[in-house]
């Protein structure tokens, strides 16, 4: 059996979903639990009683792209948030 391929390094800054949106993160470890790659996260600037294992489709590279997307889900829940605030 092969090592696993983490797309992650430890203390890489990265962007993480908690809930509908995408959140400034670290990765503190990574490891495979039941077949499957889960990254210790913890969240910029939240306490780290927040830290959390996540999956790996949680998790997102610290880029442009991903940065323009996290841009782009804040303001379509805020706008939907103010939709329904104003019913």
């Amino acid at each position: 059996m092969h090592p696993p391929d983490f797309k992650l390094e430890n203390s890489e800054k990265v962007l993480c979903f908690h809930g509908p949106l995408l959140y400034e993160a670290k990765c503190l470890r990574s490891q495979v639990k039941e077949k499957y790659v889960k990254y210790f996260i913890h969240y910029s600037g939240w306490n780290k009683n927040w830290d959390e294992w996540v999956p790996e489709c949680r998790v997102l590279k610290y880029n442009e792209s991903n940065l323009e997307k996290q841009k782009e889900l804040y303001e379509t829940h805020k706008t939907a948030k103010n939709r329904r605030l104003s019913k």
